[in-house]
Parts: C-alpha cells; sequence; structure tokens
C-alpha cells in the first residue's frame, strides 16, 4: 500500500463536517503506538490519479483531515483510478460521471468545480455532514453505497433539522 504526503492530496468536495473530523481525530488518538498503523491502513484515502501528477481524494476526507489536522505527514492512499491520460476537461467529465466529485457549498448548493479547494485543509465545514454521519454511526441507516451517499443523507437533514445559522432558513 502506497503512501502520499497529505498537503498533496486534492479534496473532491468543498465541505466535511469538522465534528465528525474530530471524532476521527479522537479514534486516532486512542489508536496512538503500535494501533496506529493498523488503523490509518484500514482506512486508506481511495484516490483517483488525474492530470498534472495530482491525485484526488474520493473516500475517506474525514480521515484525511483528521490526519491532516493532528499533524501527520502522508498517509496510506488506494488508487481507484488512474485518469492522468485524460485533459482536465475530461477528467472532470469522466469525476462527475462515476460520482467521485461533490462541488456543493455549506448550504447544499452546486458550485463550480474551481471552487473546490485544493487542499484538504481548505475544505469548510457543513455540520449537517457530521450530523448524518452520528446518525449512521449509531444506527439510523445503513452505509449508502458510492463515496458520496452520506450527502443524501446531510441534504434530507438540511429542512427538517434546524442548526443555527445553517440550513434553507439560515
Amino acid at each position: 500500500m502506497d503512501r502520499l504526503p497529505l498537503l498533496i492530496l486534492r479534496p473532491t468536495q468543498i465541505t466535511v463536517g469538522l465534528d465528525y473530523v474530530e471524532a476521527k481525530a479522537l479514534i486516532t488518538a486512542r489508536h496512538a503506538g503500535s494501533g496506529l498503523q493498523p488503523l490509518m491502513r484500514g482506512h486508506a484515502i481511495h484516490i483517483v490519479l488525474g492530470p498534472d501528477k495530482e491525485s484526488y481524494i474520493v473516500d475517506h476526507h474525514h480521515w484525511a483531515r483528521a490526519w491532516h489536522d493532528l499533524g501527520y505527514g502522508d498517509a496510506p492512499v488506494t488508487v481507484v483510478a488512474d485518469l492522468r491520460c485524460l485533459g482536465h476537461r475530461k477528467f472532470w467529465a469522466k469525476m462527475k460521471e462515476n460520482g467521485w466529485v461533490r462541488p456543493f457549498d455549506r448550504k447544499g448548493r452546486r458550485c463550480e468545480i474551481s471552487e473546490i479547494p485544493l487542499t484538504i485543509g481548505g475544505m469548510s465545514d457543513d455540520p449537517y455532514h457530521s450530523l448524518a454521519a452520528f446518525a449512521r454511526r449509531a444506527g439510523d441507516y445503513g452505509k449508502p453505497r458510492g463515496a458520496y451517499g452520506g450527502f443524501v443523507w446531510s441534504d434530507f437533514l438540511r429542512a427538517p433539522v434546524p442548526i443555527a445559522g445553517e440550513g434553507p432558513a439560515g
């Protein structure tokens, strides 16, 4: 399994749930020492190799952000696809076709691909991602298939569950 520096990994979404990132950081801290590397390998960051030798995260953004915030320099990665041969336009078309990009802001509004941050640390908080993730962990629903299945639940929760400053009226 390869390892790559966290600072070079490009996100394919604009937001993460920072409360859920914090939970991942606490889990990581509990595995300090001999349990750290098995934990990290078990949650290897799924990437797609893209044009200009860029590596794009397509799953495990929350783990990547937690490890970044904890100061880890690198992390294990699993290459899901190698699309280096494509130009930028065809690359992003293929990413969309495969459901490997989610350019939505913290209000659930679609944005341009160019608005996706260039680094893991640049992703902003969407508390509905944390709410959906914690609800799934509590057994309220099964993990949806695909890297971005949890976003469906985040979006579903926006209207009926008000969070101060968030949701349709926020």
